[in-house]
């Protein structure tokens, strides 16, 4: 039977425990990227983190994975102008499913009346 190899991507996904997806700005990241990637590599150290495109219901995101929760809050608290691509608030999202973990609010509820 042939080996089929997995891809970075998938294989990172799998490995590590801790992702954040992050919202990319229409115009990319420009230089924050660097600042990300250089806090990432002297904060977290190589091979405690991976960096990906990630999937999403609109936008372009990335994700970043990481070993330890405590370095994606250090990550977060480092960088509080980014955004996590949220996508449960997506239009997409609330079409095709209505979490029950998710209490609606008033409003909600009163239109499925």
């Amino acid at each position: 039977m042939p080996h089929r190899s997995i891809s970075t991507r998938a294989l990172d996904e799998a490995a590590f425990p801790v992702r954040l997806k992050l919202h990319v700005p229409p115009h990319g990241f420009g230089h924050a990227l660097i600042d990300i990637l250089q806090w990432l590599r002297r904060e977290v150290g190589e091979g405690n983190f991976a960096r990906h495109d990630a999937d999403t219901l609109e936008d372009e995101a990335l994700a970043i994975h990481f070993r330890r929760l405590e370095d994606a809050a250090a990550f977060m608290s480092a960088f509080p102008e980014l955004r996590l691509a949220d996508g449960t608030a997506s239009r997409l999202y609330a079409r095709q499913r209505v979490s029950p973990r998710l209490p609606l609010s008033s409003a909600e509820a009163a239109k499925r009346l």
